[in-house]
């Protein structure tokens, strides 16, 4: 399905001008309910990251409960846990991207 105007504008405010399209054509993959909410609560997660992007796109299909929780605003933690929560997730998902090979 179509990504929505609404998400492909999230897109260029948040992504790199160089990887917008690859980030639209990422949320095209994207096959389960509430597209365009998950397209943007993805967006909004990926803080810019082509790779947090896929991952909570996947993260959504497989466990979207789990997925609503970190998109949302639970009420069961404080706002300071939520997003430190979010930290977290991204700082893992970030030691999964291969570096490339150069002087360390």
């Amino acid at each position: 399905m179509p990504v929505s105007p609404d998400a492909r504008d999230l897109c260029r405010s948040v992504f790199a001008p160089d990887v917008v399209q690859l980030a639209v054509m990422a949320l095209e993959t994207y096959a389960g309910p509430d597209e365009t909410w998950v397209h943007q609560a993805a967006i909004k997660l990926s803080e810019g990251e082509l790779h947090r992007l896929a991952h909570w796109l996947d993260e959504a299909e497989r466990n979207p409960d789990t997925f609503r929780w970190y998109a949302g605003e639970p009420t069961d933690v404080s706002p300071e846990s939520h997003r430190f929560a979010i930290e977290f997730i991204n700082r893992l998902m970030d030691k999964d991207v291969p570096k490339p090979p150069g002087p360390r």
